[in-house]
């Protein structure tokens, strides 16, 4: 891990004359200060401030005029953290700015003479990462594939010869007689800074080869299975003792895979998982979206291959199994994605070449996991996997028809090892949304200094909050849209202290307009008989549904004409049956958009008895007269049981239920109108009780429905518990 600042210090801008120094003096004890805000002096004694260092004292005596320079200050303090002094300074209004006092090195360029032609570091930003770490002695990444050239002058030191096997021929010598290993193997942990051939990913990690593949570079799901659990039983034995045995292996590498899965290959990767491991596979390279195994499982991280211009990856040849021209597999099955293209690594005869695949992109990925560990070793694999997710640069734009089928982007190992993350998981993209809403997700990293979150919309942009505390998936900001309408994005920014940025953004549409609703037809007040057809309006430009509800004057409660998914304008909403029915009523219509706003519309009717418009035929499509949900009522899973029946109009209505041995059990009366006697579909409930509120006994009852004195229906019900 490296020093980003010096500790108990600070650097602080405050406003004018804020902090004076006695004449003539540029350090000063905090007694001897003039501290001219109370809130400065109690932050000053909150975090035991001993010091104060006006920095450009020097530059001031030459040029006193320079008045720009006159408020800038190093505190150094002696209680407290430096990052949380800093927050809590830049939150005090006599502060213009706060940050810690940075350690600045000078920047470390491999002499590696291939470097320039490895474009993969350079896109990726390793060359900026490296500058964060190099890498820990401390940890290992398992190759497994055909093995290495352990004699290459760019291994030397660098590959675990005690604990390697081989898998193929039976033995403990990883020798490579293929070249696909040796060459993956360099593009996670070629010697770096050797002067000699080319840079790896990881300065200080050690390789681990295990032999799976032939010199074919072909193998068997056995052999594979048996490398994965071999690795696995070794990070085990290192956890178990300790470190005093074992080895502890940060990641897994996977250069292989085929289109049929295994079941006992997914559960030595689950169980990899479990131990800690991030497992890491290629993706394929035979130009389909149809998933590869080991790197379909939800264990493990499956990379995609890009080119130098963060491109899918197109190579000459044919792929031997899908028997297409030769392109980087993709799919919403993929993690993350990689350089693949033109891979400068090391070859088995000792030299270096030029490699294609997604074969050479899954090592980059592996050598970020490694270089993440060694930054914070408190990262498990599943942060560490998060991370390398989170912080790759979204290359859709770029990738026309490939769009989230190359993962989250292509990786960026600077951003990952600076530890910015910024996700908004909630509202989620395309959501209609109004009024107060709360923004939530996640702004943090060990280089966390703040974040930002704003509304865009065009050149407009509305701030939601500034915050210099971190948020783990929890409230980021509240938006008051009340305001606003229209299309916005929102972006959350985190940032850190030296500049670096995380971004995440989300499309909603704003709508704090209710829909517009109106019934022309009846109007309020009319008599009314028989069949009727409501005209009027209930429309928005972001339309959900309308209903249409009725119920008589005194009642509270409506029942529903129907529920319509189209928008009106000036037509008929509807249709209602009111035969059957006598008296004042209401009539309501109620209209709902995406963003959940609702409008109403409630007129009052005096409607004319009149006979049914048709003879009583009760049906539903092709199902039975009536019939019973559930059945059987089993009163341990639900309450109620609904008896569902269709009226072809509005009926004093009565269900009787029977015993097996006709004795009546319970029933219940509907006046016409109302569920169970309305018009249309029917579904009055049964709680399972008898006419004395006693739970029946289990068995089977039999019921029967009465509407305009007619039996229309009869059915059986099984009762349970």
């Amino acid at each position: 891990m490296w020093a980003d600042y010096v500790p108990n210090e600070l650097v602080v801008r405050f406003k004018p004359d804020v902090v004076r120094l006695p004449k003539g003096v540029s350090v000063a004890s905090v007694k001897a200060a003039e501290i001219r805000a109370s809130s400065v002096r109690a932050l000053s004694e909150k975090y035991g401030v001993t010091k104060f260092e006006q920095i450009y004292a020097e530059a001031l005596k030459i040029m006193p005029s320079w008045k720009h320079l006159a408020d800038d200050y190093l505190l150094t303090f002696a209680t407290g953290e430096v990052l949380s002094a800093v927050a809590d300074f830049r939150k005090d209004p006599n502060v213009l700015n706060a940050s810690p006092n940075y350690v600045v090195r000078a920047f470390l360029t491999p002499n590696d003479p291939y470097l320039p032609q490895q474009w993969g570091l350079f896109t990726i930003e390793a060359t900026k990462a490296w500058d964060k770490t190099m890498g820990d002695t401390a940890f290992e990444v398992a190759v497994l594939d055909t093995g290495i050239n352990y004699n290459h002058e760019d291994f030397q030191g660098k590959v675990d010869t005690i604990n390697d096997r081989d898998f193929v021929n039976g033995d403990y010598d990883a020798w490579d007689d293929f070249g696909h290993g040796t060459a993956v193997s360099g593009v996670i942990g070629a010697v770096t800074n050797n002067g000699k051939g080319i840079a790896g990913m990881d300065w200080k990690a050690k390789i681990l080869p295990i032999k799976v593949l032939d010199n074919n570079g072909e193998g068997t799901f056995t052999e594979i299975n048996q490398g994965i659990a071999y690795v696995t039983a070794l990070k085990a034995t290192w956890e178990a003792t300790g470190g005093s045995s074992g080895v502890n292996i940060v990641a897994i590498n996977m250069s292989f895979g085929d289109y049929t899965s295994n079941s006992d290959c997914q559960t030595r990767c689950q169980e990899a998982y479990n131990q800690g491991i991030v497992l890491v596979a290629a993706a394929g390279n035979g130009d389909v979206d149809w998933p590869t195994y080991p790197a379909y499982y939800p264990t493990v991280m499956a990379v995609a291959a890009t080119d130098i211009n963060d491109k899918r990856s197109e190579w000459t040849g044919i792929d031997p199994q899908t028997h297409h021209i030769q392109k980087s597999n993709y799919g919403s099955w993929v993690d993350v994605s990689a350089p693949g293209s033109n891979i400068y690594s090391t070859h088995k005869d000792g030299g270096y070449s030029l490699n294609n695949g997604t074969s050479l992109a899954a090592p980059f990925v592996a050598g970020l996991a490694a270089l993440l560990k060694a930054s914070n070793n408190s990262l498990n694999n599943t942060m560490i996997v998060n991370r390398i997710k989170e912080t790759a640069d979204n290359i859709d734009a770029l990738n026309p028809g490939f769009e989230g089928k190359l993962g989250t982007g292509r990786i960026n190992a600077f951003r990952a090892l600076l530890g910015l993350s910024a996700q908004i998981t909630s509202p989620q993209s395309g959501a209609f949304i109004k009024g107060k809403v709360n923004v939530y997700g996640t702004a943090s990293g060990w280089a966390f200094a703040g974040y930002t979150l704003e509304a865009v919309s065009g050149s407009t942009k509305i701030p939601i909050v500034t915050n210099a505390n971190s948020v783990e998936s929890g409230l980021l900001g509240t938006w008051d849209t009340t305001a606003y309408n229209g299309n916005y994005e929102l972006v959350l920014c985190a940032y850190s202290f030296d500049g670096a940025t995380a971004e995440s953004r989300v499309s909603v549409i704003v709508d704090n307009t209710s829909p517009e609703v109106n019934i022309s037809y009846p109007v309020s007040g009319a008599s009314v008989a028989g069949i009727l057809s409501i005209v009027g309006t209930a429309k928005d430009l972001n339309f959900d549904h309308y209903v249409l509800q009725y119920k008589p004057a005194a009642s509270a409660s409506y029942e529903t004409i129907g529920i319509y998914y189209t928008p009106v304008e000036n037509g008929v909403l509807g249709t209602w049956e009111t035969s059957g029915l006598k008296g004042s009523y209401d009539l309501l219509l109620k209209a709902w958009d995406k963003a959940g706003n609702v409008s109403e519309y409630l007129i009052s009717l005096n409607i004319a008895e009149s006979p049914p418009a048709k003879e009583l035929q009760p049906q539903i499509g092709n199902l039975p007269l009536t019939y019973a949900l559930p059945n059987p009522f089993d009163r341990a899973q639900t309450s109620e049981a609904n008896f569902v029946y269709a009226l072809e109009g509005n009926f004093d209505t009565v269900i009787y239920l029977f015993d097996v041995n006709g004795n009546l059990i319970w029933q219940k009366s509907f006046q016409a109108g109302e569920n169970g006697g309305k018009s249309g579909t029917n579904n009055p409930s049964w709680n399972g009780e008898n006419l004395y509120g006693e739970k029946v006994p289990n068995g089977v009852y039999l019921y029967q429905i009465v509407a305009d004195r007619r039996v229309i229906g009869r059915g059986k019900i099984i009762v349970l518990n």
